[in-house]
């Protein structure tokens, strides 16, 4: 073979592998920006995130940040930390009205307009003033509320306020129901299978400790989530201490609760209240991420 026919040849060959490793390099490039865009740093995504929920993340946040990981004094510091955080700017979106019945207030977010909603009371208390008045607010609500104790509740639920009473203690313990028997129920089971709701307007818990495990399902990967079950604000009580005075189960169920909502970037804790005598918080909660939520109460 003719010296310059290999000459000429080996220069091809050296050519194709050159364009060889270009195409890939290109593509690893490509591959590799493709990755970082669906990738984005926390920063990034708070960006991207409704201005009510950034608001409250950006003041929250860097006042709690030193008391990570310290149970007991972010139990007890929270609500003064945080009480600053109940006025932002980006809250007066909401139209947020107060409820009292005998012994407290609680707030709800109402709505533009008249549209229907769906309300769920955990723990009736003997007690529906403030459904009452609620409802006098904003009259198109459908009332379903579940108390272990018949005594009252089911007459002043039925008869006074006009509701549907259920005789259950509802908790975050997923168990089977059986109609007849069963007086513990799963709150996602109670939710999805026997009010038949895809979406809860406005929830009031005060269930004496069993708060924690439903709190816990709200979340990207907690059961009510994964049901499909939205709930757009709750009225909450968070105890510490009520079983076991001795025991940091309560304030580590809360402090892990406050972190996972920062993180999980749907729900905003607004109007902590600490009732020292009692050592219980009570707070506003609401879903700022579902557009089925934010459509109703968001201007």
């Amino acid at each position: 073979m003719p010296q310059w026919y290999c000459l000429l040849n080996g220069g091809h060959s050296r050519k194709l592998r050159f364009l060889d490793k270009l195409v890939i390099l290109t593509t690893l490039i490509f591959v590799s920006g493709l990755i970082l865009t669906m990738l984005p740093e926390e920063g990034n995504e708070i960006k991207n995130l409704s201005s009510i929920f950034k608001a409250f993340h950006d003041c929250v946040r860097p006042k709690l940040t030193h008391l990570e990981g310290n149970y007991e004094q972010f139990w007890y510091l929270f609500t003064t930390l945080t009480e600053g955080c109940d006025y932002l700017e980006a809250y007066k979106a909401l139209d947020i009205r107060t409820v009292k019945n005998q012994d407290e207030i609680k707030y709800v977010a109402l709505p533009h307009q008249g549209e229907h909603l769906t309300m769920v009371t955990l723990g009736i208390g003997r007690d529906v003033n403030a459904e009452v008045k609620l409802k006098e607010l904003h009259p198109n609500i459908e009332f379903f509320g579940a108390d272990p104790v018949s005594d009252t509740n089911k007459d002043l639920y039925v008869n006074t306020l006009g509701g549907k009473y259920f005789q259950y203690t509802v908790s975050g313990t997923r168990e089977k129901y059986e109609k007849e028997t069963t007086r513990h129920i799963g709150a996602d089971y109670f939710f999805k299978n026997v009010l038949r709701k895809d979406r809860i307007d406005i929830l009031w818990i005060d269930i004496e400790q069993n708060e924690y495990p439903i709190l816990e399902q709200l979340h990207s990967d907690g059961l009510i989530y994964k049901k499909g079950v939205k709930i757009c604000q709750i009225h909450v009580e968070l105890h510490k201490n009520l079983f076991e005075p001795k025991s940091e189960f309560e304030i580590m169920k809360f402090h892990d609760f406050v972190w996972k909502l920062l993180e999980d970037k749907k729900y905003i804790m607004m109007k902590p209240y600490h009732v020292k005598g009692f050592n219980f918080i009570r707070t506003f909660i609401v879903n700022v991420s579902d557009k089925e939520c934010t459509d109703l109460y968001l201007k």
